[in-house]
């Protein structure tokens, strides 16, 4: 018979027994509540807590991305009261869409909740229709003005565009007042929970105390034991409550985090620290952290342990941060553009290591050079479209001027009649260039192909060339090969890259040299092709030679022809190449798929 048993045996006879009893009662009571109160608290809390998981959290997320939504939506309209395009308009009732998808979405997440944030969704949604009703007033007006840009018109639109951006900023307030409402839902539940669960923990202390005071009655043994058992219980608890709580941490945030000791070693590793260098956790621990993740500089050259800025730190027991071009290196010797920051840890007045946080910036710095980019590509086109333009704008000014100023005869005045017309033309050739690379860009760049013969392709083509090569000293000449079958494309469409292309050819070819317009059949593909006696083309220019608005120097033009011919190619499901040699010529070949004649055709 156990210590423990015989006390009770002992406590439970002569009189003492209806208090041993007592006791023994009251520690089942003590037992049994604080087995099923914390369950019951516990549920609360879960309850409360999937709440907000389930419902605030979500609906917080639905209403922002429905702000992100209306502003796409704001965005759309003034650009399409700036440009009138119906593209924008297309692309606004898309978006309209995907703003009714948001509100379902958040309806559906707020139906439980209480009155007041249902009011709230109910006045976004009138204030959203309203909003669109004037939408659609201003996209019918503008729809029924058309092209005309009168006075009246402008004003109508800029009295439309401000009504609609008032019942914009009522829309914007109503968004806001539901987030608000929302997101005090949400900080209540958190501190409802917060608060449920203080006080689970102070009625399980209060339950075991209750539990621990009746256990002496029992008896020294018995009361030590319970004692111990309790304190070792609730230690534990706590520490495996601590240790999920930092597990839980470091696997939520979207940063690597590295724990690395006195000696540079590394201690840990979180999930996303191993989907960002490649590996897992045990293959990094006890690894040297310089050998592993910062052994070389951007360069690829080999760094000093003693430049190192994240050993120099961690002796130093501070804090450093990393330079914007910085990189590290995973596990299979590849690097990456990366921002970190290193943090002592500290226990007490103890320096025991620190902790490295990363992430991968690769995608930022990809973005940061894109735009650059991107400016660097705009002031290029706002340079040569000014310059190309002003140069036949002047000739056309100067004409008007003479035309006007001067007396001039029949002769003369036709002169200039002309000299206007062929500067117009030019304008609008380069117009209309712009215009085809800004549609083969945009993915909008549109071909009607059918079946064609090649030949009366290249003879008219060498026709729009005779009078220019004639003048060139250039010979111009046209072969196709026996059986060359039909091609499928866009006669239109071909002309203009053939044309780019013999353009090109006569101005790089010398006097008494010669352009040669070919067809021939290869590999199932009709191959059209421009060769020419120039001065050819180095090679380091060919991988540029399709960019829009390269050229080489000294030879004129805007640098479009080219990329032209590659989108008119592209869109025909073909292919351009291109062979040069320097100081004998250049060829270009596109490529056609064969026209197949369908068997009613034949029949």
């Amino acid at each position: 018979m156990s210590a423990t048993q015989s006390a009770v045996d002992r406590l439970t006879g002569g009189p003492r027994k209806t208090r041993a009893r007592m006791a023994l009662a009251l520690v089942a009571v003590a037992l049994i509540a604080l087995a099923i109160v914390p369950i019951y608290i516990g549920q609360r809390a879960t309850e409360a807590q999937e709440q907000i998981t389930e419902y605030l959290q979500p609906a917080l997320l639905a209403s922002a991305k429905l702000s992100l939504a209306q502003a796409d939506l704001v965005d759309l309209l003034q650009r399409f009261l700036l440009g009138g395009e119906g593209l924008y308009r297309t692309q606004y009732n898309a978006a309209v869409l995907i703003e009714d998808s948001l509100t379902g979405v958040l309806s559906d997440h707020v139906r439980g909740m209480d009155f007041d944030v249902r009011e709230r969704l109910a006045q976004l949604s009138a204030e959203s229709a309203r909003w669109h009703f004037e939408n659609r007033r201003v996209f019918d007006v503008l729809d029924e003005a058309g092209d005309a840009d009168d006075a009246e018109v402008a004003a109508e639109r800029q009295a439309l565009g401000e009504q609609s951006l008032a019942a914009f900023d009522n829309l914007r307030r109503a968004t806001r007042e539901l987030e608000r409402v929302i997101n005090s839902y949400v900080e209540e539940g958190t501190r409802q929970t917060a608060r449920t669960i203080r006080f689970q923990f102070w009625i399980t202390l209060g339950l075991a105390l209750v539990a621990l005071a009746s256990t002496l009655v029992i008896g020294r043994v018995s009361r030590r034991l319970r004692g111990l058992i309790v304190e070792g219980e609730q230690r534990r608890t706590e520490a495996v409550q601590a240790r999920r709580e930092i597990d839980a941490l470091l696997e939520a945030t979207g940063d690597g985090v590295l724990g690395i000791d006195l000696d540079g070693k590394c201690t840990s590793l979180n999930r996303v620290g191993c989907a960002l260098l490649g590996c897992t956790d045990r293959q990094v621990r006890s690894r040297d952290m310089h050998d592993l993740l910062h052994h070389s500089t951007t360069d690829g050259d080999p760094r000093d342990r003693a430049d190192s800025p994240i050993l120099a730190a961690l002796q130093a027991g501070g804090r450093v941060d990393s330079d914007d071009d910085d990189v590290l290196w995973r596990y299979n010797g590849t690097p990456f553009a990366a921002r970190w920051s290193l943090h002592p840890l500290v226990d007490g007045a103890e320096l025991r290591g620190a902790v490295l946080t990363f992430a991968d910036i690769s995608e930022i710095r990809e973005k940061e050079a894109a735009l650059r980019l991107a400016i660097h590509q705009r002031e290029e086109v706002v340079s040569i479209v000014s310059h190309d333009l002003r140069n036949p704008l002047g000739v056309v000014a100067a004409a008007a001027d003479l035309l006007v100023d001067l007396p001039l005869d029949d002769d003369e005045r036709r002169k200039q009649a002309q000299i206007i017309a062929r500067s117009a033309g030019r304008m609008g050739r380069l117009i209309e260039a712009l215009l085809d690379v800004a549609r083969i860009e945009a993915g909008a760049f549109v071909v009607r192909p059918s079946a064609e013969s090649v030949r009366p392709i290249l003879e008219e083509a060498k026709e729009l060339f005779e009078g220019q090569a004639e003048l060139a000293g250039v010979e111009l000449l046209v072969e196709v090969a026996e059986d060359v079958p039909q091609a499928r494309m866009d006669r239109d469409r071909m002309l203009q890259a053939l044309a780019n292309l013999l353009d090109n050819a006569l101005r790089f070819t010398p006097p008494g040299g010669s352009v040669t317009l070919a067809a021939t059949e290869h590999d199932g593909r009709v191959v059209l092709s421009v060769s020419d006696t120039g001065a050819g083309i180095a090679h380091e220019a060919l991988d540029r030679l399709f960019d829009r608005f390269w050229q080489t120097d000294g030879h004129g033009g805007v640098g479009l022809g080219l990329a032209i011919v590659r989108g008119v190619m592209e869109a025909h499901g073909g292919v351009v190449e291109v062979d040069s040699q320097l100081e004998k010529g250049t060829t270009f070949r596109m490529l056609l798929p064969v026209a197949r004649v369908s068997a009613e055709t034949s029949v």
